[in-house]
């Protein structure tokens, strides 16, 4: 794979987009084994590399016009800026890994749920004995580990819709767990950011696996039946009854989650009872219905990772008992009404609202009769102060914001981690 990538790659002027994680590792890639490359970096804030030809500022995307091809970093938002001749050019390291590897990828995406997913499968191909690796979305460029992978490793591939946009194939076994409302931010259309998921089964093959979730919302079923695929619905042709299923993970989405790591890793040869077996000591991810323990009383969720209103839902109805919810952040100009109409039908007597959706949240609370009491809150600190305040005794409050993180935090880990260091600093 590595050579057929470097002969894709050679003799064409190169341009990395972006300078996150994915854009530092397309760069050491370049640099190792394109000595001589002609190659630049364009990134909007300033921008200084050793021996690299830079751009940077609010034209930074113009660059794109001057070169042959254009490495894609995921954070970097095209929509109309490029016309449809200058994103012909525009590949990333999904796609070029995708389109010359010889190992075995399973890729996941969805709205929710897929980085509990992928972690899932990775954590039962380790534990019945099979090499794989696990890459993507979940923090690791796939140019990093290319070095790595022998004949028989598998890829366990985490693909959010940015990765995807691009991409000229799809993996051998591809997961596309739902598709809701979310990164709107990112795309001219709500199409745009529908298609950019559905690109992980377009260019499978007759030998190729789909497993498929909560999708037609937003997708034609012939869109699905005509695929020349092998097709599994995970609510339809699995059948694991819950109770045979050891877990930690909570909530009905988490059952599907399982439902689906299961029928990936049968594709790879595991069986579903040694599947099972490791499903037990899976113990989840750091802000995906977190329990940050009990104080004064009062039980902490976090679950900053919900940035869809459905993975809100979904985190209420799994923990029960919640008292007080805290929502908001960047504003994408999302349509909150499934959310708060959930809400208003809910026990939940305390709704924190933090900046920069707080305007849209009370404006559709007020369009009806409810019972929530709405605090707007400045910040994080005193969301947590407030909830000591009026959470009840012996019940719950969770974090699960309904939006991204980027007006306060860098990422949503951070948001998450500011929670919990709160809640304990406030709960001594």
């Amino acid at each position: 794979m590595k050579q057929d990538i470097i002969d894709y790659l050679k003799d064409k002027s190169i341009l990395v987009l972006g300078y996150g994680r994915e854009g530092k590792s397309a760069v050491e890639f370049i640099q190792q084994n394109l000595p001589g490359a002609d190659f630049a970096v364009a990134a909007r804030d300033e921008l200084l590399i050793d021996n690299v030809h830079t751009y940077w500022g609010d034209d930074y995307l113009d660059a794109c016009k001057e070169y042959d091809i254009v490495i894609k970093s995921p954070g970097v938002v095209i929509k109309d800026y490029l016309d449809d001749e200058q994103k012909a050019k525009i590949t990333s390291l999904t796609d070029l890994f995708l389109r010359f590897t010889k190992n075995l990828v399973i890729g996941i995406t969805g709205t929710k749920g897929k980085s509990t997913t992928s972690s899932l499968i990775y954590h039962i191909l380790h534990n019945c004995h099979k090499d794989a690796i696990l890459v993507g979305n979940i923090g690791r460029p796939c140019f990093d580990i290319i070095n790595d992978l022998d004949r028989d490793t598998i890829v366990v591939f985490e693909m959010s819709s940015h990765q995807l946009e691009f991409v000229q194939a799809s993996p051998h076994i591809a997961l596309l767990l739902n598709i809701y409302e979310e990164h709107f931010d990112h795309y001219t259309t709500p199409e745009g950011y529908f298609n950019a998921k559905k690109n992980i089964f377009r260019h499978q093959g007759k030998d190729d696996l789909l497993i498929y979730g909560d999708i037609f919302q937003h997708t034609d079923h012939a869109e699905i039946d005509e695929l020349p695929v092998r097709k599994i619905n995970i609510y339809h042709d699995i059948n694991i009854p819950r109770k045979v299923i050891k877990t930690s993970l909570i909530g009905e989405h988490n059952y599907y989650d399982i439902l689906a790591a299961v029928a990936a890793c049968e594709a790879c040869g595991v069986t579903e009872d040694d599947a099972l077996k490791a499903v037990e000591t899976f113990r989840g991810l750091p802000h995906r219905l977190e329990y940050v323990g009990e104080y004064k009383g009062i039980k902490f969720y976090n679950d900053s990772i919900a940035t869809a209103q459905e993975a809100v839902i979904s985190a209420i109805k799994a923990i029960g008992n919640v008292d007080t919810i805290i929502l908001g952040g960047m504003d994408r100009g999302l349509d909150y009404h499934v959310l708060v109409e959930f809400i208003r039908g809910t026990s939940i007597r305390n709704v924190l609202l933090l900046p920069n959706t707080i305007e849209p949240f009370e404006r559709i609370f007020n369009e009806a009769p409810h019972s929530q009491i709405l605090m707007p809150v400045d910040n994080m600190e005193v969301a947590v102060r407030t909830a000591y305040e009026v959470t009840a005794g012996g019940h719950t409050c969770l974090l699960s914001p309904a939006a991204a993180s980027y007006n306060s935090y860098k990422n949503f880990e951070e948001r998450g981690n500011d929670f919990c260091r709160l809640v304990q600093q406030y709960g001594k």
